[in-house]
């Protein structure tokens, strides 16, 4: 009884981090341009994030539970750079500032007009600090008192417009809406922040009890399939929306606006007081869940030089900074990172599931080092002409996929040539 309830505490806690920003802006707008093919559009949001999500968080618990343990698989060197890459991007540098913009444009704006930024801002990262500077408890304080309140506003949301649809699905503006939709899933940083989270779900075991490591695995496990059983009616039910209103709200405005002009259409006048009270609770669970797991990891792999504390404070202003660039602004310069990071954590992910304790760090490191060389070439060499020739001659391109041939060329070609050079080193030392 007791590990169900906590299964279910967590699961929602982690389902509250996991949904904020680009889990709230991106799937109704995905609708709209989807229209008539919405199925197409949850199939290929749900693969690049539900599917991807709960397979990273089953690789970290395979792994040992962090993700230096999973980077590990590749080498310390390449586990160091990724972790503080990845770290830097669900955190200060990207996801942490755009849930203070949307949280701005979307949950306040609206009812109290254009007042300034940086005073909105502020308060908000400043609440946020003080939530969290204390680390014990997080993962209860979330679950059980922030939750809730997120996910009765939006299940108001998507079963009023299931019992009452906005309108008819249009006629798709999208050509191939499910790598349309594959892609997007990129931007809500689940994939990525689901290597991360599984740290913070570890500690919360650990001060409830659980300190056998295959009842910890189990737990994680059953924890994210929790969260992202919610996660996949949630987002069905925004892609649905989306669609319905696909005749009714113009495609080309912005995400935000997207989603305005929406749950105004549901609710009315009423739709503003809903849509902030969404927002607020989406954007300021994950904002303290991911302040959180970032500080720990910082704390971890500098051997508490750096305390808890500090990190906490310095990545709140550095969020509280980046944040009043604006939600269009932070996602543009997002798209390009993201791209070249994310084929890389599936790659590993999806190796690290198959992975019996058989396969050797040189399948590892081929196969991530072909995805990164592959995508840093496709998104930062695309200018270069002759460049450009070569990325495009690969398979799946088009769909931007290339990268799935180097990563099996990257894996079979590396493992080979060590292996055929530590045969010529075997040989020498017999002569």
């Amino acid at each position: 009884m007791k590990k169900r309830r906590d299964c279910l505490v967590i699961g929602l806690a982690l389902f509250a981090m996991f949904f904020g920003a680009g889990n709230l802006i991106f799937p109704p707008q995905l609708g709209v341009l989807s229209g008539e093919n919405w199925l197409q559009a949850i199939a290929g949001f749900f693969t690049t994030d539900v599917l991807l999500s709960i397979l990273a968080i089953i690789a970290i618990a395979k792994a040992g539970g962090t993700f230096t343990d999973f980077g590990n698989k590749v080498g310390k060197k390449f586990s160091l750079t990724m972790g503080i890459f990845l770290m830097l991007t669900v955190g200060p540098l990207l996801a942490l500032p755009r849930t203070g913009a949307v949280s701005y444009e979307l949950g306040f704006t609206p009812i109290f007009g254009d007042i300034n930024q940086y005073a909105f801002t502020f308060i908000y990262f400043a609440t946020s600090l003080f939530f969290v500077i204390n680390p014990k408890g997080i993962i209860d304080k979330i679950g059980k008192w922030l939750t809730p309140v997120l996910l009765i506003s939006l299940a108001t949301i998507i079963i009023k417009n299931i019992v009452s649809p906005i309108g008819t699905e249009a006629i798709a503006t999208k050509s191939n809406v499910y790598t349309y939709a594959f892609l997007q899933g990129y931007q809500t940083l689940d994939g990525v922040a689901a290597v991360m989270f599984a740290s913070i779900i570890l500690s919360a075991l650990k001060e409830k009890g659980y300190n056998d490591s295959k009842t910890q695995i189990k737990m994680t496990i059953n924890s994210s399939l929790v969260a992202f059983s919610i996660i996949g009616f949630v987002y069905g039910g925004l892609i649905y929306l989306g669609a319905t209103g696909s005749g009714i709200v113009d495609n080309t405005l912005s995400r935000t606006e997207c989603f305005v002009a929406l749950v105004n259409n549901v609710f009315g006048e009423m739709g503003i007081w809903v849509i902030a009270i969404t927002v607020l609770f989406a954007c300021f669970t994950t904002t303290a869940g991911l302040t959180a797991t970032v500080a720990e990891y910082f704390t971890e792999i500098s051997n508490n030089k750096l305390t808890y504390r500090f990190n906490v404070i310095t990545i709140t202003i550095v969020s509280f900074l980046l944040s009043n660039l604006g939600v269009d602004n932070i996602v543009k310069f997002a798209g390009p990172i993201l791209n070249i990071s994310y084929p890389a954590i599936i790659v590993l992910v999806l190796i690290n599931i198959v992975d019996k304790g058989n396969i050797s760090k040189n399948i590892y490191r081929g196969a991530v080092g072909g995805t990164i060389l592959f995508t840093s070439l496709f998104y930062i060499g695309e200018p270069i002409t002759y460049i450009k020739e070569i990325v495009y001659t690969f398979p799946l391109v088009n769909y931007e996929m290339g990268w799935v041939f180097p990563a099996i060329i990257g894996a079979i070609g590396y493992s080979s040539i060590v292996r055929i050079y530590q045969g010529k080193l075997k040989t020498k030392a017999i002569k």
